[in-house]
């Protein structure tokens, strides 16, 4: 910079110079002055063909400011050249590591058209790259479950589970995460060997606890035709007390499977009707009263008895016995239960809130799992089967509803069934729940 201001000035002076010996000073001064404009026009438009093709046109290799501009815009070219260099080889590397994936991937724009995709786009989704870039992912899979998914802002862990028409027999996962800004990524996963399977356990599961249930029958009846016995031996009396306990506990956990398997295997809750949640309460209440009364547990209930719930009363009636049962179990005696059945805004809440021993945070999302206990040893003491909360999730499923539980160690657990609003209406219901 300081050595162009010099030469302009060297410039300038002899311009002077040469002026005042001709007594032409100020053209002289212009003159100079549009030779030297003249000379930084050209030294731009130098820049600018070099801007245009640097890799054709020679580095100026002339002194001053202009080549130092040259230099570090070079210099920088050469950076970004590497850094794209770069980053087309990562890129090559994450399309040759997304093609052999055995997932379908499929990266979308806000308006879910297709900027790249992998191979078994094409096998498991019939999208082919390039030839689909910038359709439609919805044109090209249509199905409302995956529409749906797409519109939703945030990713779901688990993904959804569909059969597209292309393809009924294959059963795929699908999940939709953020990718970029700009971009969402699509992942389809081929789970039809899963599903088979998990078929065939509940099946396996289902037909082992019918063909249990007639051995523990006729062993339930000759240990109660034992125990009845006149001539029993005292020695024998409390292993035989011991046996039939354990062929209750047997019997009810067979009950148990053979209702949640009926509930797998069906499509959505049968015999749909408007019930009055009051008297589906009472009968909740009445089943469980002698559990109750045994650990000297307080009832409390706030009851909307204008708001009514379309569903199955068989089956919302498991559901809710299952969660008082749990809540009974888990409360030391003189504790306090709170039920609630309650309009919201976007549907209805049936809860039940202890003030018991409550349940440790990683312990939660798994309660809906079978025969998962978050303490085995209390849980056989207290008969549990481990099978309520799987029944009660299944359940709400069928109800379009969701279980949510919120609980803090030694400060109690409340487990929320949340309806949605189609499954609710009110009426003028006249019936009070019976005082407890």
């Amino acid at each position: 910079m300081q050595q162009d201001i010099w030469k302009i000035l060297a410039f300038m002076s002899v311009a002077a110079a040469f002026g005042l010996v001709s007594g032409q000073l100020l053209a002289a001064l212009l003159v100079c002055s549009l030779m030297v404009i003249a000379w930084y026009v050209y030294r731009l438009q130098q820049l600018y063909r070099w801007l245009r093709n640097p890799t054709n046109e020679p580095l100026p290799t002339n002194s001053g400011l202009f080549y130092l501009i040259f230099r570090e815009i070079s210099r920088r070219n050469t950076k970004y050249s590497a850094r794209k260099r770069q980053l087309k080889s990562h890129l090559a590397q994450f399309q040759r590591a997304a093609g052999v994936i055995p997932d379908a991937i499929v990266l979308i724009d806000a308006d879910n058209k297709i900027e790249w995709a992998n191979n078994n786009a094409a096998r498991l989704l019939g999208i082919e790259w390039p030839r689909d870039a910038k359709l439609r992912f919805t044109d090209l899979v249509r199905n409302p479950a995956c529409a749906a998914l797409l519109e939703q802002p945030d990713a779901q862990e688990s993904g959804i589970e569909v059969s597209l028409s292309r393809n009924r027999d294959r059963t795929l996962n699908m999940s939709c995460a953020k990718y970029t800004t700009e971009l969402r990524m699509v992942m389809a996963r081929d789970v039809s060997h899963l599903v088979k399977v998990n078929a065939l356990h509940k099946q396996f599961v289902a037909n082992v606890s019918h063909e249990l249930k007639t051995p523990l029958t006729v062993l339930k009846g000759y240990l109660e035709i034992l125990q009845s016995h006149p001539q029993l031996a005292p020695v024998l009396q409390s292993p035989i007390e011991q046996m039939t306990q354990q062929s209750e506990r047997m019997e009810i956990i067979v009950a148990d499977l053979l209702y949640l398997s009926r509930l797998e295997h069906t499509e959505g809750a049968s015999q749909q009707q408007p019930l009055e949640v009051t008297q589906l309460i009472n009968g909740v209440v009445e089943s469980v009263q002698s559990l109750i009364a045994n650990k000297h547990h307080k009832l409390e209930l706030d009851i909307d008895y204008e708001v009514s719930l379309i569903g199955n009363q068989a089956e919302l009636h498991s559901a809710f016995c299952n969660i008082l049962n749990n809540a009974i179990r888990y409360t030391d005696a003189g504790g306090i239960i709170k039920i609630r059945w309650q309009k919201r805004a976007d549907g209805a809440m049936f809860s039940i809130k202890d003030n018991g021993i409550g349940i440790p945070a990683h312990a939660i999302p798994s309660l809906t799992r079978r025969f998962y206990r978050v303490n085995d040893d209390r849980s056989r003491e207290d008969g549990g089967t481990g099978l309520g909360l799987a029944i009660v999730k299944h359940v709400l499923q069928r109800h379009d509803a969701q279980l949510e539980i919120i609980s803090e160690l030694g400060q109690g657990s409340e487990f929320r069934c949340l309806f949605p609003s189609q499954r609710v209406s009110r009426q003028n219901y006249q019936m009070q729940i019976k005082d407890q």
